[in-house]
């Protein structure tokens, strides 16, 4: 019978491997694609425009700015030119101050020497101070750094009236008899000189707010969408961030640019991408998952556990996505030769890895991100520390897990399977009849016969069961083995040359051994034994495309913060802590950070929320209106984004990268597959996490 007139059912406007479709169907989907990529380009042609408008045209606000020189021990009252349009004004300073502590004011000595701001309106005609702002205590740097540290710092100044007659704001800027005055009081006895600006028209808060969650909300919608590549995503937003910013404000130079990117998390993460190169032509990886086929002598939950168990380790201390792209082809191999469930088991393996990586701060781009910011390291997070306070939590975690899926799969790990094979054949074969080069296998086949003469054509490329265990193990320990032992043993040597730095760096006299210094000593040593003559095969596996999206990343959550978005949720944070009896401060803390972080890692990819969320929990541990201390919130933020990336299947870069790897190998992983699965471990091992941290710093007062 002639169907060629039906339609078929589809699932997907954009999936095109469903089964065959109609010419009909076919060409209304052409038709789908070509407008919505229309669209995607007068989009982001629109937001070019912006920028480049923003950039080159729109004028700038009027700053007003002057040097000034304050005598010893003295008070100077600067008048301000121009007419309020509300109750705020904008003072920028530039000198020899601590930015830190004068943003962070919990964090000055008691010896620390500062300057004292305040702004005011003063009626002439009365001699009297008409409104008044509070006072800002700016800090100085110790003497020793002066000459070599300039800072930037502001404040926005919200003027009150300071009697019951005091005219509104419109009056008071309407009046000649009204001077506009910032008041700076030298404490020090010493002549201090300093650059101030001043901005009678700053922005309103609450459209600062408004416009960061829009540009931050915009970056989330097209990552998980899978509009266009994320990287380009990431610095397209950001570039419409700075031109917002210019608007609002005043366009900040390419040096301030330059000093919001997190230089130490970039060279961890690039230092650890070498080593990772490097291990990866030993063929190592491949070896470790034959190895677990061998110890599980063909069982198959014993040999998924060690999958399992092989992820975790590796995601503790290895870059994550690097790892997945090397094992789950052969993980996908493992599961048709024992007739398992391939997406089943690769989720399996995705979940355990994500919970490995809160294991160590090197695995997984947000601990990087977490363990390398200034505000953490000063309070004594190296390596040993975060290790020996995040493994009981993961431990727990892991046996929660392991539990859950155990008790979900047990009876159904291999239903489906023949299915999916069956089907991932029919995908890969379709590949080939539209010339699109199928997945590089490098295994022979253990059965060339399949069951269907339909999909004869395929065993070319694809592997069946082999009909004994003996048999697969002989067939799969030739072809994955490891291929360069000289180069392992030099691997083995640097990646122990790095663990024993980290576990040192806690001693005074190795306080240069940082994560990212000892991460780039490290690969310097391996790129020195590995001696080749050409390194670009070592260099072309490095993701670059990462680097440059936290860069830009780090850009933009700093324009939110510029925008005020930051400064915002800290405080409405912290109105929420502070309205607890003092005494379950610290609980409440851990458990708003870390259920907060885990709830939006299951909407938003883990490396912008953990961006944004670690600045946020830094405002609030050094919040003057409450004492709250920080190391607590670190560890529970890091469970929280480690853990919430089992929420969805976009909630991680690693669960993108496996289902990304097995769509090429005819296997599809679905959103829904994985949150069946990956949800509920996430509420598990998140109350797990929680639960642990209540004891740990709630009743033992651990920090």
């Amino acid at each position: 019978m002639d169907t060629s007139g039906t339609y078929k059912r589809r699932g997907s406007y954009f999936d095109d491997e469903e089964l065959e479709l109609t010419p009909e169907q076919e060409r209304r989907r052409r038709i789908r694609r070509y407008i919505a990529l229309i669209i995607k380009m007068v989009i982001f042609l629109i937001m070019w425009i912006f920028f480049v408008v923003n950039m080159c045209i729109t004028s700038r606000t009027v700053v007003q700015e002057r040097v000034v020189a304050l005598e010893q021990k003295s008070i100077k009252y600067l008048d301000v030119t121009g007419k309020l349009k509300n109750n705020k004004i904008k003072v920028m300073l530039n000198g020899n101050f601590d930015k830190e502590v004068t943003n962070y004011p919990r964090l000055a000595a008691d010896s620390q020497k500062y300057l004292s701001i305040r702004v005011r309106i003063f009626n002439i005609n009365l001699n009297r101070t008409e409104q008044l702002s509070e006072n800002w205590t700016v800090y100085l740097m110790k003497y020793a750094q002066r000459r070599s540290h300039l800072a930037n710092v502001q404040k926005l100044f919200k003027l009150t009236p300071q009697y019951p007659d005091t005219p509104d704001i419109a009056a008071l800027s309407a009046g000649d008899q009204y001077k506009i005055q910032v008041i700076l009081k030298n404490s020090i006895n010493d002549i201090f000189a300093l650059k101030i600006k001043t901005n009678i028209s700053p922005v309103e808060l609450v459209y600062g707010v408004v416009a960061a969650g829009i540009l931050l909300c915009s970056l989330y919608a097209v990552i998980i969408l899978d509009i266009t590549d994320p990287t380009f995503a990431a610095v397209l937003i950001t570039s419409c961030a700075i031109g917002v910013l210019c608007i609002f404000d005043e366009l900040p130079s390419m040096r301030k640019i330059l000093s919001w990117i997190d230089i130490h998390t970039l060279a961890l993460l690039f230092g650890m991408m070498i080593i990772v190169s490097i291990i990866s032509e030993t063929g190592v990886f491949g070896y470790i998952a034959v190895l677990a086929y061998r110890l599980s002598k063909g069982r198959a939950w014993l040999l998924v556990g060690l999958l399992c168990l092989i992820s975790v380790i590796l995601a503790g201390f290895l870059e994550l996505v690097t790892i997945l792209m090397i094992m789950v082809p052969v993980v996908i191999r493992l599961c048709e030769c024992m007739s398992l469930r391939t997406t089943t088991v690769l989720i399996c393996v995705a979940i355990f890895s994500n919970i490995g990586c809160a294991l160590t701060p090197i695995g997984d781009p947000p601990t990087v991100l977490i363990a390398t910011n200034a505000h953490v390291m000063s309070k004594g997070v190296d390596f040993s520390m975060f290790f020996i306070h995040m493994f009981p939590g993961v431990v727990l975690s892991l046996f929660a897990a392991w539990t859950y899926i155990y008790l979900i799969l047990r009876k159904s790990l291999t239903h489906g399977a023949e299915e999916q094979t069956n089907n991932s054949l029919r995908i890969l074969a379709k590949r080939m009849g539209e010339g699109r080069a199928p997945p590089m296998m490098s295994m022979p086949l253990a059965n060339p016969k399949l069951s269907s003469k339909k999909y004869s054509e395929t065993t070319v490329f694809r592997i069946m069961a082999a009909s004994n265990y003996i048999e697969t193990l002989a067939m799969m320990e030739s072809k994955y083995k490891v291929q360069d032992k000289p180069l392992l043993i030099k691997c083995a040597i640097c990646f122990l040359f790095a663990i024993v730095l980290w576990l040192l760096h806690s001693l005074p006299f190795f306080a240069g051994a940082t994560l990212s210094w000892t991460a780039l000593m490290a690969s310097m040593l391996l790129l020195i034994l590995y001696d080749s003559q050409d390194l670009t095969a070592v260099f072309m596996r490095i993701d670059w495309s990462m680097l440059l999206f936290f860069s830009a990343l780090f850009v933009l959550i700093e324009v939110c913060a510029e925008l005020g978005l930051i400064h915002w949720l800290a405080e409405l944070a912290i109105n929420i802590i502070a309205n607890v009896d003092p005494q379950y401060q610290v609980v409440t803390s851990i458990m708003v950070v870390l259920w907060i972080s885990a709830a939006l890692s299951i909407f938003i990819e883990n490396i912008p929320i953990a961006t944004m969320l670690l600045r946020l929990t830094i405002q609030v541990a050094l919040s003057e209106r409450i004492n709250i201390p920080l190391v607590p919130l670190v560890w529970a933020l890091t469970y929280a984004i480690c853990f919430g990336g089992n929420g969805s299947l976009y909630s991680t870069t690693a669960n993108v990268a496996a289902s990304s790897i097995a769509n090429q190998h005819g296997y599809k992983i679905t959103f829904y597959e994985f949150f069946k699965y990956g949800f509920p471990i996430m509420i598990i091992t998140n109350s797990i996490a929680s639960l642990y941290l209540l004891i740990a710093h709630g009743i033992f007062q651990w920090h």
